[in-house]
């Protein structure tokens, strides 16, 4: 992994040129940061024709469906223990899948859409109601939405975790650092905001896997003033690697390589966006091509020398600060992850990431509440079915027996109502599961083209864009493990 140069700092950009504080202004009073929110990446499948029957059966039907997509099983074996559902990927793409999705879409309803009458779950009208609170490109907005370090205002602003408690056998893992936590607010009377994370959005403060891949990217900012880049240079250089991170990275194990080959050589041949101005969110990517961390999570992690197959609900950075006076001023160093769990940065092989089908692993009662969150969201859009999609795209798509033979035997009488028109989200999930196609490997041709050409659109018109004509990358590669690895070099300069 090859650092920047120093220098001076670079122009700013369009979106960088707006003031920090305006900016901040404008994000606590639900502005958005640009001047797009969300649209249909494919316009033409708009109508009714593709889509759901708007009818109180089919809500019935979804709520069916979303019943069975919880994995069966009572005891889920060790977490480094290979079972059936276990895929190649390491653990820790799952949560940067989730971050990805969190740093992209940052949804809010307009005042008239926040108040839904007795037709909310009738597709809405139009998309116009929804904003982006985000930026909508790979430039670590999440990231760089959280305050700096006002003793050194270059760098951001990383917490520092409590001691560990007296019966805990560990503390923090090897070489790990005292600022391993994300800032936070002080105790507070009022719930919302006691010791609660300080950020604009939440998200990434709601599970401690998520939370600690945040840190690492605030430390890795650090690490790179920390080589003598001034602000500007060090965003620019960490939004550049997170683009690469994403693309070659990230996309080749998401995406089938035949249709990720061709993207990256010719650029997206459905969704073409030639000016920035024109740039949205495609809903068929925020809610559900990208919607794949709930099929690839794991229903216990070995998280640290603590906490060895720990339920992921058990994570929850709730669980941590729920005991109120008593409990700490911030997360505690035994609570701090152990990376080399997760991704291939030590001899023993990482814990493994679901492979993608149409289950959901954990409790039965929260699987079946996400399903439905996710079955009712892409209905609620008007999202069009997998199959109109399919055809459109010129594939032959999964329906009838095929859509059936591509599911595990106790969906197949849920999935009866669907099987000529499939809610998209689970559409992409039974074509990546199929086990006459990727097996769970990754996607399938149609999850592969709006997930590869989405995310090359969106990285194209992002601040600092790797894909710009003429631009020099100023890394040879970088991968998760590698920013792991950054992140440490900023635990090395503090111990």
């Amino acid at each position: 992994m090859e650092m920047c140069a120093g220098g001076e700092d670079p122009r700013p950009s369009r979106h960088e040129a707006i003031g920090e504080r305006v900016r901040a202004l404008a994000l606590e009073s639900g502005a958005r940061p640009a001047d797009h929110g969300f649209g249909f990446m494919f316009p033409a499948l708009c109508g009714p024709a593709h889509r759901l029957a708007p009818e109180p059966r089919t809500l019935k039907d979804l709520a069916r469906l979303a019943a069975v997509m919880a994995e069966p099983g009572d005891s889920p074996p060790p977490p480094r223990v290979r079972s059936d559902g276990d895929g190649d990927l390491p653990a820790a793409y799952t949560y940067l899948v989730e971050f990805l999705r969190n740093d992209l879409v940052w949804e809010r309803r307009a005042p008239d859409e926040a108040r839904l009458g007795p037709d909310a779950f009738a597709p809405l009208p139009s998309l116009s109601g929804l904003l982006n609170r985000r930026s909508g490109g790979l430039d670590l907005d999440s990231v760089y939405d959280s305050p700096r370090d006002p003793q050194a205002v270059r760098r951001m602003l990383v917490g520092t975790v409590s001691p560990k408690q007296k019966d805990c056998p560990h503390g923090r893992p090897p070489r790990a650092g005292l600022g391993n936590d994300l800032p936070r607010h002080p105790r507070s009377s009022e719930p919302a905001r006691d010791r609660a994370a300080r950020m604009s959005d939440a998200r990434n403060d709601e599970h401690l896997i998520l939370g600690q891949l945040h840190v690492a990217f605030l430390k890795a900012h650090n690490a790179l003033i920390g080589s003598g880049l001034s602000f500007e240079t060090a965003r620019r250089a960490l939004r550049r690697r997170f683009q690469w991170m994403v693309l070659f990275d990230l996309l080749p194990k998401l995406c089938a390589p035949d249709v990720l080959e061709n993207v990256m050589a010719e650029g997206p041949r459905r969704w073409r966006v030639e000016r920035p101005t024109a740039l949205f969110m495609p809903v068929e990517l925020s809610a559900a091509a990208l919607v794949l961390a709930p099929s690839m999570r794991r229903p216990s992690y070995d998280y640290n020398g603590n906490f060895r197959h720990v339920e992921h609900s058990a994570l929850a950075t709730r669980s941590v600060f729920a005991a109120g006076r008593d409990g700490p001023e911030s997360l505690p160093e035994h609570h701090v992850i152990s990376w080399d769990g997760f991704l291939p940065l030590a001899a023993d092989a990482p814990q493994r990431a679901r492979r993608l089908d149409t289950l959901i692993a954990g409790a039965p009662e929260s699987a079946e509440a996400l399903a439905t969150h996710h079955l009712l969201r892409g209905f609620r859009l008007g999202l069009p079915t997998g199959q109109a999609l399919a055809r459109h795209l010129g594939l032959r798509p999964l329906k009838d027996d095929t859509l059936l033979a591509a599911l595990p035997d106790h969906q197949r009488v849920a999935a009866l109502p669907f099987c000529e028109a499939t809610p998209l989200w689970f559409y992409i999930l039974a074509e990546a599961g199929d086990p006459e196609g990727p097996a769970g490997r990754h996607l399938g041709p149609v999850g592969s083209r709006i997930v590869a050409e989405a995310l090359w659109t969106l990285a194209l018109h992002s601040d600092a864009s790797i894909l710009s004509p003429g631009t020099v990358p100023d890394v040879a590669r970088f991968s998760l493990s590698d920013l792991i690895l950054l992140a440490a070099e900023e635990d090395g300069r503090k111990l």
